[in-house]
């Protein structure tokens, strides 16, 4: 895939107008690049109960 663009023919608007949108393009792979590599990094809390070893969730529930 090449980097060039031919932009010979066309108006200075409309040259500005395709680099803003290669620019938002770029930005929104970033931001996408970023929210996978959040995703990965996802921490859950923890917190101490006082319990040692596995418990049930019958032990936990007592109505079960």
């Amino acid at each position: 895939m090449g980097n060039n663009i031919d932009f010979h023919d066309l108006p200075e608007e409309d040259v500005k107008l395709v680099h803003e949108l290669i620019e938002f393009l770029k930005e929104k792979a970033k931001r996408r690049k970023q929210k996978i590599q959040e995703k990965e990094e996802i921490a859950f809390a923890a917190w101490p109960l006082g319990v040692k070893g596995k418990i049930t969730r019958r032990e936990i529930y007592d109505y079960l």
